[in-house]
């Protein structure tokens, strides 16, 4: 695909995970968007190092890689979750062999407080102020090995646990 090779899948990885950082501060769907494309980034990442012309051997480490690494794991499943809709076939890498999934969406909507003088015998509004900015933020959970972690940290666990690899067979 024009000519793009592991690493540009990799940049992608590290952009989705800045817009999923960035993200919880969007809209809804915007959010989410960024939510799911990371594990897309995440998992597809494996693809494309394994893709010939890579030595065959990338197949089983990275497979190995998967299997221990809780968070990348994790982006396994929520990937093909996303992919798929729902998980019913093969096994999960993870260790307890149940799927990751996404289990909970929260948002927190914070408001400016109003503080206002009334002239209670007229009714006249004397001082309106706005104390502050409104401000939304998402976050998620993912329940994996029977454990609920936060969304976001687990996708900053999986691209270092993608760096640790890399850097482990100059590959970074």
């Amino acid at each position: 695909m024009l000519n793009e090779t592991w690493p540009d899948q990799y940049h992608r990885m590290q952009r989705s995970l800045t817009r999923l950082r960035n993200g919880v501060h969007a809209e809804a769907p915007e959010a989410r968007d960024a939510l799911y494309h990371f594990w897309q980034d995440a998992w597809h990442l494996r693809d494309w190092i394994i893709a010939p012309p890579s030595p065959k051997h990338l197949d089983q480490d990275t497979l190995q890689l998967f299997k221990q690494s809780v968070a990348l794991g994790a982006c396994r499943d929520i990937a093909n979750g996303v992919k798929h809709l729902h998980l019913n076939r093969g096994k999960s890498w993870t260790a307890s062999g149940d799927y990751a999934e996404v289990t909970g969406q929260s948002v927190v909507v914070n408001m400016p407080r109003i503080e206002a003088v009334v002239n209670w015998s007229t009714g006249e509004m004397l001082l309106n102020e706005s104390a502050g900015d409104s401000s939304i933020r998402y976050s998620w959970t993912v329940r994996v090995n029977g454990e609920h972690v936060d969304a976001v940290e687990l996708a900053g666990q999986a691209v270092a646990d993608w760096d640790l690899w890399l850097a482990a067979r100059d590959m970074h």
